[in-house]
């Protein structure tokens, strides 16, 4: 019996040394030197389901033999960095779906996520590839390349150190919180320019108070300084939605012909002073026509009471689109591709409602002539709604 355990014990220590050996032995993939990798994809392979409709993660018992491997890239935490793609064999690259390239085998493959991200406007992008059975032979890797500057011999007391620079906002970000700042400081300069209209109009009650003695056009006139404010916040915070839709090619109204390529803030600062320009004139120069239609016939009192609410209303509805946009953007909060089809009839349903509302709640007493008229004030306020319809049905 004695003789068995040292038996035993050099078998079982010769196999862990086995083992271990082919352990160390197997070969790893590194990126080329001038790379410094920063995270590796091996363990985020994902396979398409047909069961759930849906990618599942990877697994080496089950899906072994399929010979489409997909992955998530992070294009916003991501920026300013490179991936790297190589596969031991002769592979083909797909990004959201399309063909892009063949891969030689044994060779890299570099992608810059800032030109990515330019290009597809999304936060995240579905990488593909195809070619032999398993992921084994393919490694993506997120590298930071690096510079001339960098120094290539770091002392020895310094060769534990990693320099993390912060990943810089996007363009569109920085712009959303300039825009949030001066919508900020435009309201607090109304409310305290006249606290008592303020308060008055952004209050959704008001839109349906009807009594003639204590109409909100009785202290504000449409060319009065809160209102002018007004429509100059309702006018920015359209803009921004339009830029917002353009951005994620959405082309509302065909504004990429006015606007510049959006690659960096200044530019953006720039579409948002135009488009915003372009909606306050336009909003008072619907005020102008409803003026001379409401002349024909003796109802300039009820154009200033249909401005109001109109003006009401726009700035009620896009400020909650402004929250709304501002808040899932900061969340990088993905929900514009499954909503793309349906993205306008909230807006179609704004106009038709407040159309509505309006003839409802401002409709004047009086002969059939006089409520012809009221119909047409609505119609050129309606007129909006009518242009868009095109773009999402």
């Amino acid at each position: 019996m004695k003789s068995i355990f040292p038996a035993v014990f050099w078998a079982f220590f010769t196999a862990v040394t086995l083992l271990g050996s082919l352990a160390q032995g197997a070969t790893k993939v590194n990126p080329p030197g001038q790379f410094f990798p920063v995270y590796n994809y091996q363990d985020d392979w994902l396979v398409y389901n047909e069961q759930y409709k849906n990618y599942v993660p990877f697994s080496q018992g089950v899906n072994e033999g399929t010979r489409f491997a997909s992955l998530y890239i992070d294009l916003v935490k991501n920026r300013r960095y490179s991936l790297l793609v190589h596969s031991e064999n002769e592979s083909y690259l797909f990004l959201e779906g399309a063909l892009q390239n063949r891969i030689a085998g044994g060779k890299w493959q570099e992608l810059n996520l800032d030109s990515l991200y330019r290009l597809y406007h999304k936060d995240e992008l579905l990488l593909t590839l195809y070619g032999s059975p398993g992921i084994a032979d393919k490694t993506v890797i997120i590298c930071n390349k690096k510079k001339l500057t960098d120094s290539e011999t770091i002392g020895p007391a310094r060769s534990g150190f990693i320099n993390i620079k912060p990943i810089t906002f996007s363009p569109f970000g920085t712009f959303a919180g300039i825009a949030l700042i001066i919508i900020l400081i435009l309201n607090a300069w109304i409310f305290n320019l006249n606290p008592l209209s303020f308060i008055r109009l952004i209050n959704p009650i008001e839109f349906f108070n009807n009594d003639p003695r204590d109409q909100l056009s009785k202290i504000n006139k449409p060319y009065s300084n809160t209102v002018i404010f007004f429509v100059a916040i309702s006018s920015m915070m359209m803009g921004f939605t339009v830029i917002y839709l353009s951005i994620n090619r959405l082309n509302l109204f065909s504004v990429s012909t006015i606007l510049s390529e959006k690659v960096n803030t200044l530019q953006i600062l720039g579409d948002f002073c135009i488009l915003s320009l372009i909606f306050f004139m336009l909003i008072y120069a619907k005020y102008i026509f409803m003026v001379l239609a409401g002349n024909m016939l003796n109802l300039d009192k009820q154009v200033d009471i249909i401005f109001i609410k109109i003006v009401q209303s726009s700035y009620l509805f896009y400020a909650l689109v402004f929250l709304a946009i501002f808040g899932l953007y900061s969340n990088h909060i993905n929900w514009l591709e499954a909503s793309r089809p349906y993205i306008l009839l909230p807006f179609l349903f704004f106009y038709a409602a407040r159309f509505v509302a309006l003839y409802v709640v401002a409709k004047p007493a009086g002969s059939l002539i006089n409520l012809y008229l009221f119909s047409y004030l609505c119609v050129i306020e309606i007129i909006p709604l009518i242009v868009s319809m095109k773009f999402a049905l």
